[in-house]
């Protein structure tokens, strides 16, 4: 089988069942730090569906197959099917299908194999979907509860001057990413040019500029881990507000409100939040971890009235994680 944490899930579905259930599942699998193939998340302008949907089956260890009426009446969804069960067969990858509006009964008229299968009822809800599938996936190579507890009584320990240095680091890691953002996009603009987007991406070139991903992230000395995307950096214009913000973060002087809108703010730019302010590439988290982590980076930001009281019960948290883990 192939390792979980390089390879990824490909949800397979019938068109009728994205907006209640498909696309929300995808974000909550991917909020918990997975890789997810779905077509609205892995698609490019120009990118064939075909060739695109052949390599998240290629690539996938866990498929996905949300059952529904709709599903068994569509070709395409028949078709991801036949591919994940002959690389079940293969052994790399397994199904697990989701009953969405339909029963053993429904699935047994169509699919005895699948009928026999252990399935997951979409009425559950979309997280404990998420959080049955992520189970599959061992967190190798994820910092320990006590770990991140150590890191966290390292952010809310500064003297004067770390608390400076510390938000040098920060605006840096900042910088780092924004700058992979814009070189990725200077050379996307230019190996784009003159193709109708419209048509099919080729092969070759979107090869070529995974390989172009890898160089620029050594260039800027970003590490494994780290979530990045190729949308647009921010402007020059904003950074003297991020840099501000950065300061205050570091400093605990933000207030709570000024702590959550630079988190907030961070998530819509489409940035590592954990990375930047916490120098944890994101997909070290696990996800048992990530919402007391959530937590504490607004403490930290807005800690130095209460005295970092709410991060330490945090770390305490933490540390009670790492016994009981």
């Amino acid at each position: 089988m192939p390792d979980p944490m390089v390879s990824s899930i490909f949800i397979s579905h019938a068109s009728e069942d994205k907006d209640l259930l498909v696309r929300p599942l995808a974000q909550s699998l991917n909020e918990i730090g997975l890789t997810v193939w779905y077509d609205e998340y892995s698609l490019r302008p120009g990118d064939s569906l075909r060739r695109s949907i052949d390599k998240g089956l290629a690539q996938c260890s866990v498929g996905v197959v949300v059952l529904s009426p709709s599903f068994f009446i569509k070709e395409w969804p028949q078709r991801e099917l036949d591919a994940l069960y002959s690389s079940e067969i293969a052994e790399r990858a397994r199904i697990i299908p989701i009953w969405h509006d339909i029963d053993f009964k429904g699935v047994a008229a169509v699919s005895p194999l699948l009928a026999d299968r252990l399935a997951i009822n979409s009425s559950i809800g979309v997280k404990k979907i998420a959080s049955k599938i992520s189970a599959l996936f061992p967190d190798r190579n994820k910092l320990s509860a006590n770990e991140l507890a150590d890191l966290l009584d390292q952010a809310i320990n500064f003297a004067t001057y770390s608390a400076e240095s510390h938000s040098v680091g920060v605006y840096h890691r900042f910088l780092s990413i924004n700058a992979f953002k814009e070189d990725f996009g200077v050379v996307l603009d230019e190996k784009s040019k003159g193709l109708d987007l419209d048509e099919d991406f080729p092969d070759a070139l979107s090869d070529e500029l995974e390989q172009v991903k890898a160089k620029l992230k050594a260039k800027h000395q970003i590490p494994h881990g780290v979530y990045l995307t190729t949308d647009p950096p921010v402007r020059e214009s904003e950074l003297s507000w991020w840099r501000d913000f950065f300061s205050g973060w570091s400093s605990g002087t933000l207030t709570k409100q000024q702590s959550r809108t630079l988190a907030f703010e961070l998530d819509l730019a489409e940035m590592d939040e954990f990375y930047v302010l916490l120098n944890v590439p994101n997909y070290r988290i696990a996800k048992e971890h990530r919402q007391l982590l959530e937590k504490a980076i607004v403490g930290i930001g807005a800690g130095y009235k209460t005295g970092y009281k709410g991060v330490e019960r945090i770390c305490r948290s933490l540390r009670v994680l790492g016994v009981d883990g």
